[in-house]
């Protein structure tokens, strides 16, 4: 990966930084789109569920990205995905929102793997390290997340502005993807059909298992953080500057997990790593929601992101590793099982119109115990 050109490396890296500065936009802009709109908290939530399930779609992207150039699988997602977020930002109507998100999470896809696979054939056994420094920068595209929507306000922009700025910063991310040299796919004699190797990946309990931890812990991102925004506000009565504080916690422990993830991990055993990073996401969450004041709930926040941020890598690391060759067809797999659980923000939605935002965001609390249970259940 040292000998690697510095541009493709970057543009390798970088990809998470640009999908989760722009995947927030939707969750932070809940209250506005929903007032803007005069949407029920179950329709923008059905909004939030439409973009990862462009998933259905994207999981030929990731499968493809075993067999085909993954440039031109890159470039074209990331052109898709401006696209999409453009169309997103420019609708009016609640159909328009869901086919843009639907569209939007269907390119993202297959612009994140088409350079997540090319990653992994670049660093080998270097692969920890990558995805750490990946994911770190991924960390500092959530915190510009909320960055974005907060100046948007501020400057007193629509929350339109937003999703139609970075759609255009996308473009120029298409292009520069388009400029580097991927690395090739194997050649095809030295991998299995597509439809036999997803079989073979589908039969593997190994994989099934841990797809379903990643789809549970999934649910711990920018839906939770829009629903914890709104709680604060309309619940707790805070302005939106405070009420953002928890979820910038959360993203600054994220970073602080990312940068020192080596360190943190040490010598210890993945297994143990797992479950110790669940353990506290256990314990933080539901004091980051719910505990009396700020002054508890920031601190809280910031552990739960730490945590997450070893955990997230960790996982993502052994689940890339697990089928060398196969590593966009081990992608599709786990997005497919993930997508069991994609409804729960909707779920949520539909809890804080029937019982109120308590109640519901309280419904998170939950997804850390269970992964901490699945994760302590797994022997190997």
């Amino acid at each position: 990966m040292r000998s690697a050109p510095y541009g493709l490396v970057a543009a390798l890296i970088f990809v998470r930084f640009a999908d989760e500065w722009a995947t927030f936009l939707p969750a932070g802009s809940l209250e506005p789109m929903r007032r803007d709109l005069g949407l029920t908290y179950a329709q923008v939530a059905a909004i939030l569920v439409a973009l990862p399930a462009g998933g259905f779609l994207g999981s030929f992207f990731l499968v493809a990205a075993d067999y085909v150039s993954r440039r031109l699988l890159a470039s074209l997602g990331a052109l898709a995905y401006g696209l999409a977020m453009i169309a997103f930002g420019c609708s009016h109507t609640l159909t328009g929102l869901l086919v843009a998100s639907f569209v939007w999470g269907a390119a993202s896809d297959a612009f994140i793997h088409g350079c997540e696979v090319a990653l992994v054939d670049l660093a080998e056994d270097q692969l920890p390290k990558a995805l750490a420094r990946m994911h770190g920068w991924a960390a500092v595209g959530d915190l510009l997340g909320p960055l974005t929507v907060a100046a948007a306000a501020m400057l007193g922009l629509s929350w339109r502005a937003g999703f139609i700025g970075l759609g255009l910063l996308m473009f120029g991310y298409a292009a520069w993807v388009a400029g580097q040299r991927f690395p090739p796919p194997k050649p095809p004699q030295h991998a299995p059909s597509p439809l036999a190797g997803i079989l073979a990946i589908a039969r593997d309990r190994r994989v099934l298992m841990l797809a379903l931890v990643l789809g549970l812990f999934s649910l711990l991102d920018e839906p939770l953080a829009g629903f914890m925004i709104a709680y604060l506000e309309r619940v707790r009565r805070l302005s939106p500057a405070l009420a953002a504080m928890p979820v910038m916690a959360i993203l600054i422990g994220g970073m602080a997990g990312y940068a020192g993830y080596e360190r943190l991990l040490g010598l210890r055993p993945a297994r143990t790593a797992v479950i110790a990073c669940a353990g506290l996401m256990a314990a933080a969450l539901p004091a980051a929601l719910f505990a009396p004041c700020l002054a508890l709930q920031v601190p809280a926040a910031f552990a739960f992101g730490l945590a997450a941020s070893v955990f997230y890598t960790t996982l993502d690391a052994i689940v890339l590793g697990l089928r060398p060759g196969q590593v966009g067809a081990t992608s599709a797999v786990v997005s497919t099982v993930g997508m069991i659980v994609m409804g729960f923000p909707a779920l949520v939605g539909l809890a804080a119109d029937a019982w109120g935002l308590g109640p519901a965001i309280g419904l998170y609390a939950l997804i850390p115990v269970l992964v901490l249970a699945l994760v302590a259940a797994d022997r190997k």
